[in-house]
């Protein structure tokens, strides 16, 4: 009755060692991956699946030499890592996260803005305009009016404005349509000062500035320093870049740095 018994314990080791034996010889497939064995349960504990730099959002228009720069930035500043951090504004000056790591700026610093020249401050705006509106352009003359007193006053090529140091030197009459057809008059006409050559563009029923007008701006040591539109200069701080003035408004200069194109403000 015990035979059986005694017959079943050789037979079971054999299947083990088997399984054994097989389980010794499972190659391992490219990649690192184990392939299942046959008949075999899954596991309880799968392995996490390793996320792939490419399918984070964080790398999203990054070049692959720039994603360690990025990571880095973004533990400097202890940002985190969360597709949505992106998006986000840090300290609240109107700029994402992204927009910050692209300029090279403090995203926890609202003073820290992309595209604003730091260290420089726009302290005061002097606005000088032409006393005179051009108002019609009409068989080669022009009708303008003074600003101090509402006077008309007719001129043709080679005519010189009351009291001011400017002669003409073009009167152009020219009307253009827009794309729904809608005509606009934009004659227009060109004074030049004889002593300085600056020239100033009336354009019909507009305020055109004179070349005089300027900003004053103010270093972080209190330096100050004028600058016209077009002019080419140099800023405390920036070294020996050089950027050209390309517009003057009432709060703020806006500048483009010559070697990159780069516009860039100045508040």
């Amino acid at each position: 009755m015990n035979k059986p018994a005694r017959l079943l314990l050789p037979l079971t080791f054999a299947i083990a060692l088997a399984g054994c034996q097989k389980a010794a010889t499972i190659s391992v497939e490219p990649g690192g991956t184990v392939p299942p064995a046959e008949n075999s349960e899954p596991s309880a504990q799968p392995a996490p699946a390793v996320e792939k730099a490419d399918d984070n959002a964080l790398f999203a228009g990054l070049a692959p030499e720039d994603r360690t720069k990025y990571e880095a930035w973004f533990s400097k500043y202890n940002l985190g890592t969360d597709p949505a951090t992106l998006d986000a504004d840090a300290d609240g000056d109107g700029y994402s996260n992204r927009e910050e790591f692209l300029a090279g700026t403090n995203p926890r610093d609202p003073l820290s803005l992309p595209g604003v020249v730091e260290g420089v401050s726009v302290k005061e705006m002097h606005e000088v305009i032409v006393p005179v509106i051009l108002r019609e352009v009409k068989d080669g003359k022009a009708r303008v009016e003074h600003r101090d007193g509402g006077e008309m006053e007719e001129l043709k090529k080679g005519s010189q404005p009351k009291s001011l140091p400017y002669r003409v030197v073009n009167v152009r009459h020219e009307v253009k349509a827009d794309k729904h057809g809608v005509f606009t008059d934009i004659s227009n006409v060109t004074l030049e000062n004889p002593d300085t050559k600056e020239r100033v563009v009336l354009v019909r029923d507009l305020p055109a500035r004179s070349s005089e007008t300027h900003a004053i701006l103010k270093g972080a040591d209190g330096v100050e320093q004028k600058v016209r539109l077009d002019e080419t200069i140099t800023l405390p701080g920036q070294g020996a870049k050089k950027f050209k003035v390309l517009e003057l408004r009432q709060d703020q200069v806006i500048v483009e740095e010559l070697a990159t194109k780069r516009p860039m403000t100045i508040r």
